[in-house]
């Protein structure tokens, strides 16, 4: 039987500054801030060169492309059949050229018999962090969601990006029923799969979220106070932050 795959991929700025290093972009341009006027030079700029670049040279090119390359030299089976990815972006011209160029550059360096890449930015990534997490969150999750639902094994690709955003995505994931994380070990530089983690969130968020449990039954069950779970954003005024709605 073939396998049939998702892959979902938190995309960095690694592809940049590697380019740099080949002379294919100005290092200055390799790590901006969202709100750097020069972020508007992504609009135009050609992917060309970045594609070739990364389909001849994908170990080096950048963090996702070197994780995926080594894990379908260490997992060819799961590599070899039908693979679909999902590479999200941030809400930056700088990220959203990034992807474009992973989207045009992954399946030329795989040797799946099918293979469908594509790109999603979340909304506010880079410029809005709680509401960047949100969106990543719920893209996450409903792409999991939707992988296990047409049969396909699904894992995330989180050496891309930067850790918070990188980390949240994998806690989606997980809850929403992910097989594995891809990643390479900084140690070695080798990739590893971190096995699949059944994480839930507890029932007693859910029943409050849901009005069938009081505030003081929610702090008595998670044993911390009503102060503490605002603060940390467990809560918004009386009821479960938009963070964790996301992942109920």
């Amino acid at each position: 039987m073939v396998p049939k795959v998702f892959l979902g991929l938190t995309v960095g700025v690694s592809l940049l500054s590697n380019a740099a290093r080949k002379g294919l972009i100005d290092a200055s341009l390799a790590v901006l801030s969202p709100e750097d006027p020069r972020q508007g030079v992504f609009n135009s700029l050609s992917p060309d060169p970045f594609v070739k670049f990364a389909v001849e040279e994908p170990e080096r090119c950048c963090a996702e492309l070197n994780t995926v390359v080594k894990a379908a030299r260490r997992w060819d089976r799961l590599f070899s059949g039908d693979v679909k990815a999902v590479f999200y972006s941030s809400d930056t011209a700088q990220g959203k050229f990034v992807a474009s160029v992973l989207e045009r550059s992954l399946c030329r360096v795989l040797r799946a018999r099918q293979c469908v890449a594509g790109v999603k930015v979340a909304e506010g990534l880079g410029r809005d962090f709680y509401g960047g997490l949100l969106k990543l969150a719920h893209l996450v999750k409903t792409d999991v969601y939707e992988a296990r639902r047409e049969g396909r094994l699904p894992y995330i690709v989180a050496t891309g990006g930067y850790k918070p955003e990188s980390t949240f995505a994998v806690i989606a994931a997980y809850i929403a029923g992910a097989l594995g994380v891809f990643y390479i070990h900084e140690s070695f530089n080798d990739v590893v799969m971190l096995p699949m983690v059944p994480l839930q969130l507890r029932e007693e968020l859910r029943r409050f979220a849901a009005g069938q449990a009081t505030e003081a039954e929610l702090v008595k069950a998670l044993g911390v106070d009503v102060v503490h779970l605002r603060e940390v954003g467990v809560l918004e005024g009386d009821s479960i932050s938009r963070l964790l709605a996301e992942l109920l």
